[in-house]
């Protein structure tokens, strides 16, 4: 006899499996609409379900509970303060799982767990950003402004550079120059020395002539 069998283990242990619920309820939290085998669809559904069930409370107590299983305070303000009061009406069945057949490869059953009443795209894009970006869309004008000042500033700067000669400052240390990079130089000035000394001579000849 199969004792203790009301958990479904999903192949892995207490700590893995708890991880893995909480991810998939964050994920399906933000989406709205997830793709996953269907054990864990199952055992995903009744998670959120019951954190559902606490946002549509929308008190201190139960926004501390969902924290537990979603540590994230913004995703938790969503979750209250958005997908919570859709559901009022509701006394459950918050989610709704479609099976998909088995998956090419491992044959493992697949299925669709979404929210029975979802948002547009667009707000659940903003909220994508909004959460794992840490910023929202709308901030990005205010970053290309102060961009914008920031290169007119420069600009600006490089302009006046270039109108004011620079000034050498005094008791600079010259450069030192290595063995090598000395003699090449001074088998350079010989040989220009060389050829000068040669072109005089010629012009010389041909003034006698």
């Amino acid at each position: 006899m199969r004792h203790g069998d009301r958990v479904k283990k999903l192949g892995r242990k207490k700590e893995h499996r708890l991880a893995l619920l909480k991810n998939l309820c964050r994920s399906l939290f933000i989406f709205e609409r997830i793709k996953t085998t269907l054990p864990k669809a199952k055992e995903a559904k009744k998670l959120a379900e019951h954190l559902i069930e606490f946002a549509k409370r929308n008190d201190l107590s139960a926004k501390r509970t969902i924290y537990r299983f979603i540590p994230d305070h913004k995703l938790v303000k969503i979750i209250c303060e958005e997908i919570g009061p859709k559901f009022s009406e509701r006394q459950g069945g918050y989610t709704r799982i479609y099976r998909l057949g088995p998956r090419l490869g491992d044959g493992a059953e697949m299925a669709i767990l979404e929210l029975v009443e979802q948002n547009d795209p667009s707000t659940i894009v903003s909220r994508r950003k909004l959460i794992e970006r840490r910023k929202l869309v709308e901030e990005k004008s205010k970053k290309e402004k102060k961009k914008k000042v920031k290169k007119e500033k420069k600009t600006k700067e490089k302009k006046i550079k270039q109108e004011i000669p620079k000034k050498k400052k005094p008791g600079k240390k010259e450069k030192k120059i290595s063995r090598k990079k000395k003699a090449k130089k001074e088998k350079k000035d010989k040989k220009a020395s060389k050829q000068i000394k040669g072109k005089k001579r010629t012009k010389s000849k041909k003034k006698r002539k």
